[in-house]
């Protein structure tokens, strides 16, 4: 009788061993550098706003905490569970449109309403999940990309409490932290916010991505009869990537409603879809740290290129070309290796005396 071990599929064992730039999830090197970042991270407001660019730096963070956890719930999604959805932004706005609504019009408090939205998130995927299950690769992305669609149509020319004359949720009421703090101590409180919910969302998928259930996804990808054979329950799992990937996605759309004060039909446009999707994909798509490594470059790389704003586009499609050709796995796996080599490098030196 063959082994488990025979029978499976060696891409998902080489997967697994891709999935961190370190040797493990729990290494000294990744303990290190999380220490460092959250480090960082918390120093970050006070130092910059004594440069005097903390409003606009920290909004671009703030963007970036956001963008990052839609990017690593759809990477979850795509990029480990080998679903092919574009119904991401669609979640996101249906978290915002949630949240926003309840408090501009019947005046519920944001920090109550804020929390409905990841819920009615998780719903609507279940809902739009339900009938993917039986579809598979082109037809699964017709059918999340029709439901997005619907969504855009439904936020422009739906109902005027949701649609406003196509102008979307507009003079929404925010988290009250500007009137309570000031402006610039309301920022830094924004800051802060955004970075629990990005590092909340960011453990909760890191420990998927370390676990059994994790496992189950990557199996449910490579060879979906061996995972079968194994035991996994394909419509159980795949429906539970689906309520894991919109929960966060719609806590992060109610957030952004009311950091922003609106939302906009236009985002559910299809550039901001391939400017997410081109994040993920530069940073190294079925990887942790690849969709937060592309979010940020996606953030930072148009604001970097205002000088040269009529070649912007163009300049950042000639980048994001040059890096699909020379770095085919994502920026990310291209840093790790690069940090392997070091350490082992260092490790290597001879010691002195």
């Amino acid at each position: 009788m063959m082994n488990d071990t025979a029978l499976q599929p060696a891409k998902t064992t080489q997967t697994s061993q891709r999935l961190d730039w370190a040797a493990g999830p729990w290494s000294r090197a990744n303990r290190v550098f999380l220490g460092v970042a959250i480090l960082i991270m918390l120093a970050l407001p006070w130092g910059v706003y004594q440069l005097g660019i903390g409003r606009f730096l920290l909004h671009l963070w703030i963007l970036f905490f956001g963008w990052s956890v839609v990017a690593e719930s759809w990477n979850l999604i795509m990029g480990v569970g080998g679903i092919f959805s574009f119904a991401q932004i669609a979640l996101f706005a249906i978290g915002g449109i949630t949240t926003g609504a309840l408090a501009k019009h019947l005046g519920w408090n944001p920090w109550i309403s804020m929390w409905l939205a990841p819920i009615t998130a998780t719903i609507a995927a279940l809902i739009i999940g339900l009938p993917s299950l039986r579809l598979r690769g082109p037809y699964v992305v017709l059918l999340t990309l029709a439901f997005s669609e619907l969504v855009r149509n439904y936020h422009s020319q739906g109902p005027k409490w949701v649609a406003e004359g196509g102008y979307g949720l507009r003079y929404v009421p925010k988290l009250g932290l500007d009137e309570m703090l000031g402006s610039d101590v309301g920022r830094i409180a924004y800051y802060y916010i955004a970075f629990v919910l990005f590092a909340i969302a960011s453990y909760v998928i890191w420990r998927v991505f370390h676990s059994p259930i994790g496992m189950s996804f990557r199996a449910l990808r490579d060879s979906e009869t061996y995972a079968i054979s194994r035991g996994v329950d394909p419509y159980r799992f795949k429906l539970l990537l689906f309520a894991l990937s919109a929960f966060f996605t719609g806590l992060a759309g109610g957030f952004y409603v009311h950091y922003n004060g609106n939302q906009s039909p236009a985002i559910l446009g299809f550039s901001v879809t391939i400017t997410l999707l081109a994040g993920i994909v530069l940073g190294g798509w079925g990887t942790f740290w690849g969709p937060i490594l592309g979010t940020g470059i996606m953030t930072v790389l148009p604001e970097l290129m205002r000088e040269v704003d009529n070649y912007r586009n163009m300049s950042i499609g000639v980048i994001l070309a040059l890096l699909a050709i020379f770095a085919t796995r994502g920026l990310g796996p291209l840093i790790g290796d690069g940090v392997r080599k070091l350490i082992q490098l260092f490790r290597k030196q001879p010691q002195a005396g």
